[in-house]
């Protein structure tokens, strides 16, 4: 219960690079719901290493993916165990794109997904846990959402044009909590969401 730590890792990023900011650490954790033991983990100097056994042993698996960006968020899916979910942010480089990638099989193969996208830094992306389909985004000017596991994304809600930081759902009442920079927090209803695929699909 956080009494007392054990180290499962030496240093997973480039080592560090000094300047005006200074970085080179972990970023982003994230631990599979669906198998105990398998861990992802990335760094702001672009590196993504992922573990099957708790920490014991450590495989990178970010060299197909573009390289040195900042991983700002990555997410074991609750879907399926082999596939896990990354965005990148190159704002540090010039790169204002969005870089949102999709594996299937663990990290050996990445595929970009939100092709379609603004060139707007992602910040935050987010699973639907009743409909493996539906994906959120937050970016530096709202939120997106798609409903056909990231081939396409579209604006979603009214929110206000601000870069948005954090997204959660609370499944009781089926609702998407948006956290914004300096503009409040938001809740969407997602019943509605559902209740439209639902419908498209019968």
């Amino acid at each position: 219960q956080g009494e007392d730590f054990e180290e499962i890792s030496g240093d997973l990023t480039q080592g560090g690079k000094t300047g005006d900011v200074s970085y080179g650490t972990l970023s982003t954790i994230s631990e599979s719901p669906l198998k105990f033991g398998y861990i992802y983990v990335g760094s702001d100097d672009g590196l993504i290493h992922f573990t099957k056994d708790g920490g014991e042993s450590w495989t990178k698996i970010s060299d197909k993916l573009p390289q040195n960006y900042w991983v700002r968020k990555i997410i074991a899916s609750q879907h399926k165990k082999e596939r896990v979910l990354a965005i990148l942010n190159g704002v540090t480089w010039d790169n204002f794109k969005a870089l949102v990638y999709c594996s299937e099989d663990y990290g050996k193969t990445w595929k970009q997904i939100g092709k379609n996208l603004p060139d707007e830094c992602v910040n935050f992306i987010l699973e639907d846990p009743e409909n493996e389909q539906i994906v959120y985004l937050a970016t530096d000017a709202g939120v997106y959402i798609s409903t056909d596991m990231g081939e396409t994304f579209s604006a979603f809600s009214n929110l206000p044009p601000v870069a948005v930081h954090a997204l959660a759902i609370q499944e009781k009442h089926k609702d998407l909590i948006v956290g914004t920079h300096g503009r409040s927090i938001y809740k969407i209803q997602l019943e509605p969401v559902h209740q439209s695929l639902e419908y498209a699909d019968s």
